[in-house]
């Protein structure tokens, strides 16, 4: 199997951890403070292996400000708003389902925005996946918490998938560790503000939330974050952000796994409908932009 066929499933399998790390730092943490430090420590250590990987900095003023954009929309309210909205109270089910129809949004404004061709088949596929999302989690869909959470959820999902075609359109030219570097740089920032306002709960440092910590920084703010950068070089948005229909039948055979929770017969078929959906789009056309570049 080739290194490019690896990526996408490296990429959902880390990803996914992301909710586990949630559930597991939120009782020791505020969710900004915590990610302050996560997007902050991130941003120190990518900033540092820039000078041995010999990785480029930007040198257009431009360009700063293109990546703390992408780096506000992805990474400070993107993941922001979902931490926000699950420490509000909002039922994880709820939370999944909402940041789930982001491949929707995605193929919706990479139509207008960035040009790209949706056909009838990846149209079925991304309306299949979101059925089988839904499947997965109905069985947690028992509330919405706080309609403060609800709409910090319904922000997330808007800017993380506006961060990410502005990523593709503005910042594909960027190198990657560098880039993500003063997004999660830019993010830190803004979360560091953030807490600082709002008085968001200290972290108390415990050995698990190092752990936490640890994890965040260098699996899920690191190297999950490259490789979504480094598949949209090589791909149609839309076609990336179907991978996220994934997201959540993943988690919930993780959760199964870790924390012991149980799968219904419809969770098992949504988990079908939605690897089928995933499959139906990726297998759709590639857009003229990117059968040129394959091309040449």
């Amino acid at each position: 199997m080739s290194r490019g066929a690896l990526l996408p499933g490296l990429f959902v399998i880390l990803w996914c951890t992301g909710y586990l790390v949630v559930r597991l730092a939120m009782p020791d943490a505020g969710p900004v403070r915590f990610l302050a430090w996560r997007f902050g420590v991130a941003a120190l250590l990518l900033a540092v292996a820039a000078w041995p990987l010999r990785a480029p900095w930007a040198g257009r003023t431009v360009d700063y400000a293109h990546m703390a954009i992408v780096g506000l929309l992805v990474h400070g309210i993107g993941l922001g708003g979902v931490w926000v909205g699950l420490d509000l109270g909002v039922e994880a089910g709820v939370a999944a389902l909402v940041m789930g129809t982001q491949p929707l949004l995605t193929a919706a404004l990479a139509i207008g925005l960035i040009g790209e061709r949706i056909d009838r088949r990846m149209a079925a596929g991304l309306a299949l996946g979101f059925l089988g999302v839904t499947l997965v989690i109905h069985h947690k869909l028992g509330g919405v918490g706080d309609p403060t959470g609800l709409a910090a959820v319904v922000v997330a999902v808007v800017a993380m998938t506006l961060g990410v075609l502005y990523q593709k359109r503005r910042c594909a030219h960027i190198d990657l560790v560098t880039g993500n570097a003063v997004q999660l740089g830019a993010a830190g920032a803004a979360c560091l503000a953030v807490a600082w306002w709002i008085d968001d709960r200290p972290v108390a440092w415990t050995l698990q939330i190092f752990a936490v910590l640890g994890w965040s920084v260098l699996v899920l703010s690191i190297v999950a974050t490259l490789l979504l950068y480094r598949m949209l070089r090589r791909g149609d948005a839309s076609r990336v952000a179907s991978l996220l229909y994934l997201v959540p039948p993943v988690t919930a055979l993780l959760a199964w796994a870790v924390f012991g929770e149980t799968l219904g017969t419809l969770a098992i078929a949504g988990m079908a409908f939605t690897a089928v959906g995933v499959a139906l789009v990726a297998s759709g056309p590639a857009s003229p932009g990117r059968r040129e570049k394959e091309g040449a």
